[in-house]
């Protein structure tokens, strides 16, 4: 019942393989998880700095392209200032013969340096002949580029958006001939191919936005045509693109201008499937004012493929490595669970052999009893017939208390033997699991050889070498009484009717150095011979006609249970030697057992 038992719990227990494999998984897709979350944030942080940083560099190089036009420019008007006939031709008033000689010059720039604009203006600020449109002079220029290079005398340069709603880059000089400054020279050029430079140099796309009311609308499509550019005019809230990096804007562009100039965080943004990151930078004029907004755009897309692809790469490696890892735990968790199995199986057949034991342990004290019964019988019957004839005695002796006394005591200590006696033998038939405790064993040796006294038909001659001092080790002292019982009963029949027996206790540690007790029953009897030394634990086997064949197999059985062992052998001067070697102290699982 016990084994059914056994096997009913195995098929109730939940497959713990399978709940590890299970959280193994969990782990691992969390693992995965988190890795992809991880570099997904990473990646957005990572890109959002880089973006931040790359917003910079379009402020940092677009004054650094401006600081080196400028210088281009400026270096060109100290060369033509030094031009005799251009001086004459501007001081002589001579228009026609003044744009005859600065063309080629001008063509030049334009074509190899994108100069657009080339003014000859006079110190009162009145221009005297524009090279981009000759037919267009006597004006007052009134921008802050010009004034503040009339009145300082000095150079003066910066972005300034002119009447027509463009935004260029001026560079004013001070014209000094013969020692004497005669006018003003100024180069310009459009935003655009700076801003085109730029873009290209970044990756990036740049659209120069200028508020509303800066444009005169009435000269907005002239300057649009004089650029080449088409006329229309894109408003943005409050207000107008006039220059960009690219050639026209796109319409996902332009749908998030309005948001992106009234806002101006950097962001990230989803659009037509492209991921844009955008932001705003502010374009100030020559003299610092705010003029605009510059805009910035930057395509993710193909940074975003690659670490799309990336992440799926990595997440692939991932799985791939988490399968083999699931793999290789699943292979070691089987044979874990084939060793788990294997071992659940012997407990099951060493229980099912202890059982086994137990019952033959059982037969063989129910068999010794059998042939005990006799000398049993014997042994109650001469203290009780001492207490019929006391108690007859003493009926006779009433008049003399004195006898009475002595005759009750008799009678008491008589009955005291014969139920220590029957106290023995319950204990000595009882089954029971093993009990082990501390245990003094010259008190189960005493024990043992009280019921063999008293069990036994003849005097047999038993002498005790037990130590002084407590002999206390972890034991069943039923268990081991009954051993000795054995030993002892299988002495007395090999020793006949004149022979001895000689119990001896002592001190003895095991070879593996664990420490314990020996305990020796030796005879001076023929001795064991060969062939029944081989076989003498062996369960049934025998050389007495009446014997069971189970007295040294339990006895085995027993030693077992406590952790020692047993040993038979000859003495040199005759006769045999049973020996218990038992530990002090035992496992846990034995105790259980």
């Amino acid at each position: 019942m016990a084994g059914a038992g056994a096997h009913e719990e195995t098929a109730r227990r939940p497959p713990v393989r399978g709940h590890m494999l299970a959280r193994l998984a969990g782990l691992v897709g969390f693992v995965v998880v988190a890795f992809v979350a991880t570099a997904w944030i990473i990646e957005r942080r990572t890109r959002d700095d880089d973006f931040s940083a790359t917003v910079r560099s379009v402020e940092t190089l677009l004054d650094q392209k401006i600081a080196t036009a400028t210088g281009l420019m400026r270096a060109t008007v100290a060369a033509l200032g030094t031009s005799d006939e251009i001086a004459h031709a501007f001081l002589s008033r001579d228009r026609s013969g003044l744009q005859a000689r600065s063309e080629a010059l001008f063509e030049t720039l334009h074509r190899d340096h994108r100069v657009t604009h080339l003014y000859f203006t006079g110190l009162d600020r009145v221009n005297f002949l524009r090279m981009h449109e000759p037919e267009s002079f006597g004006d007052e220029i009134d921008r802050y580029t010009i004034r503040t290079a009339a009145a300082t005398g000095a150079p003066s340069s910066g972005i300034e958006l002119g009447p027509f709603g463009t935004l260029t880059l001026r560079s004013v000089t001070p014209w000094r001939h013969d020692g004497e400054t005669i006018g003003l020279i100024e180069l310009g050029e459009e935003i655009g191919p700076l801003l085109a430079d730029i873009g290209a140099s970044l990756g990036v796309d740049l659209y120069a936005l200028t508020r509303h009311d800066e444009i005169r609308p009435g000269t907005w499509h002239y300057g649009r045509r004089m650029l080449g550019q088409p006329p229309g005019m894109i408003e943005v809230g409050d207000h107008v693109l006039v220059s960009q990096s690219v050639a026209a804007i796109g319409p996902a562009e332009q749908a998030l201008l309005p948001d992106l100039v009234r806002d101006g965080t950097i962001r990230t943004v989803t659009t037509q499937g492209r991921p844009l990151s955008i932001a705003t930078a502010p374009l100030k004029d020559a003299s610092g004012r705010r003029v605009g907004v510059l805009a910035i755009f930057a395509d993710r897309s193909r940074a975003q493929a690659t670490f799309t692809n990336w992440i799926v790469i990595a997440t692939l490696a991932s799985l791939a490595a988490g399968g083999m890892v699931f793999w290789s735990f699943n292979r070691a968790l089987s044979r874990v669970e084939a060793d788990y199995r294997r071992q659940h199986e012997l407990e099951h057949r060493l229980l099912t052999i202890s059982d086994e034991h137990q019952r033959l342990v059982q037969i063989e004290k129910l068999s010794a009893m059998g042939t005990m019964i006799g000398e049993i019988a014997h042994q109650m019957n001469n203290p009780l017939v001492g207490v019929v004839n006391m108690a007859q005695l003493a009926e006779r002796s009433l008049d003399r208390p004195e006898r009475v006394r002595e005759m009750l005591a008799e009678i008491r200590k008589a009955g005291q033997n014969c139920s220590a006696f029957v106290k023995r033998m319950l204990n000595f038939t009882k089954v029971s699991r093993f009990d082990g405790r501390s245990t003094d064993l010259r008190g189960v040796v005493d024990e043992a050889l009280a019921l063999f006294h008293q069990s036994i038909g003849r005097r047999v001659s038993v002498t005790c070498d037990l130590p002084d001092a407590a002999a206390v080790a972890v034991v069943d002292p039923n268990l081991l009484a009954h051993a000795l019982f054995n030993l002892l009963s299988n002495a007395a029949q090999a020793i006949g009717e004149r022979g001895h027996i000689r119990v001896v206790l002592s001190r003895a540690d095991h070879v593996d150095g664990r420490p314990g007790w020996r305990v020796a029953v030796e005879d001076d009897g023929p001795g064991i011979p060969d062939d029944a030394m081989r076989r003498l634990f062996t369960p049934f086997f025998t050389t007495r006609k009446d014997g069971t064949g189970l007295g040294l197999a339990v006895v085995q059985h027993i030693v077992l249970l406590h952790e020692g062992e047993v040993t038979a052998g000859n003495r040199p001067e005759g006769g045999a030697s049973l020996a218990l070697w038992l530990p002090e102290t035992i496992s846990t699982a034995s105790t259980n057992a």
